[in-house]
């Protein structure tokens, strides 16, 4: 054992666990958002007696939170102690702290429905400090949150996890069962937008390499397509992943109303809530979207190149959502594109890798966290 996971230990034991004291992180500290948000949504408005830490890794991530929610730095000595100290832990990514103690719940909810193979199936491509990452966070989680039979099988069986997989569905996709009209103010507002614009949402994911060359997507050709085929003014919304933020200036010619940059927006499944058209590539967002019954497309014109690196656990051309591999592509089927509510190709995929989405997954998983906690104060 090294020293430092000896001084780690030391540290836990010599803090006392408070009991009513929930640590939750998404994204390694980049903010208030995803499932352990929506989780936490709940606790907040239970009235119960609640310590609720979130760990944020800045000052943005900290602005992001809302009232009842107090932040701890996502790193050093703060997090280490807030963790050691915390009755349960929420998460959607893999923590590289070893420091699980007894009497303490670890709840993973991980981050989505997933078209990329990923842990033990892409074992050989991991970073030697993630692979033992997933290994010592796989053994301290106590259950693991699913949407799906698909995702509830891979938990299982290809991420390193003996535990319990409980079917609540997935609590950041409880928003689509809410009302959208108002999801889309809301939006709207936020972004100067006038509240009758129709927005498009272009979400791509990030290249292991980092290039951007695949996101030529055509957004006046989209804009004009959705007036067309849809009616109404619309606006492109576009949503780098961070790795790439950065650049994002430099790959579109943003003006604030017709075409509108929204990687910084706090919340993703708000702008998909809002979105009545979604484009994006190898996200897992658009099997969270799909839950909308609003038309998806897949914009995708590197695939071989990805798949080299990644590669998928389903073909993109047998996905229930059509697929453009260019932007002349991408015309022909914004012209004919309809609702995915009438689509009874994504209702057999449904189906088939038993989704178990109803809306309610945040109450659910609330009330087991609620209820170990009580459990702890009639001892």
């Amino acid at each position: 054992m090294s020293i430092h996971d000896l001084a780690v230990r030391a540290i836990c034991k010599m803090t006392p666990i408070k009991h009513n004291r929930i640590v939750f992180d998404s994204y390694y500290g980049r903010g208030y958002s995803d499932s352990p948000k929506a989780i936490c949504e709940v606790l907040r408005q239970s009235g119960e007696d609640l310590d609720l830490v979130w760990l944020c890794r800045d000052e943005a991530a900290e602005k992001t939170l809302p009232e009842g929610v107090r932040a701890v730095p996502n790193h050093g000595m703060k997090k280490l102690k807030a963790l050691a100290s915390a009755k349960v832990w929420v998460d959607n990514c893999r923590k590289y702290e070893n420091c699980k103690r007894k009497g303490q719940i670890y709840m993973q909810t991980w981050h989505g429905f997933t078209l990329k193979k990923l842990e033990q199936d892409v074992e050989d491509k991991l970073e030697p400090a993630y692979l033992r990452a997933c290994k010592s966070d796989s053994a301290q989680c106590d259950v693991m949150i699913s949407g799906s039979g698909f995702m509830t099988k891979l938990y299982r069986e290809r991420f390193w996890y003996q535990g319990p997989v409980l079917n609540t569905g997935t609590p950041r996709n409880d928003i689509f069962y809410r009302n959208h009209a108002e999801i889309h103010a809301k939006v709207c507002q936020a972004l100067g937008l006038p509240e009758d614009r129709k927005l498009a949402l272009y979400a791509p994911t990030f290249r292991d390499d980092h290039s951007t060359e695949a996101y030529r997507l055509d957004t006046a050709l989209v804009r004009r397509k959705c007036e067309e085929h849809f009616q109404g003014q619309w606006s492109v919304l576009v949503r780098l992943h961070p790795n790439v933020a950065s650049q994002s200036g430099e790959l579109f010619a943003y003006d604030g109303d017709r075409l509108v940059d929204v990687t910084a927006y706090p919340d993703m499944q708000e702008l998909l809530c809002a979105a009545g058209l979604l484009i994006t590539d190898y996200s897992s967002s658009m099997f969270d979207y799909a839950l909308t019954g609003k038309p998806i497309v897949q914009f995708a014109t590197d695939i071989e190149a990805y798949q080299k690196g990644r590669d998928f656990y389903f073909p993109l051309d047998s996905l229930p959502f059509p697929l453009a591999k260019s932007n002349e592509e991408l015309e022909t089927i914004l012209t004919e594109l309809q609702p995915l509510w009438t689509s009874p190709e994504w209702a057999e995929f449904a189906r088939e890798h038993e989704f178990c989405e109803d809306g309610n997954a945040s109450v659910k998983c609330a009330a087991i966290i609620l209820q170990q906690i009580k459990k702890e104060n009639t001892k």
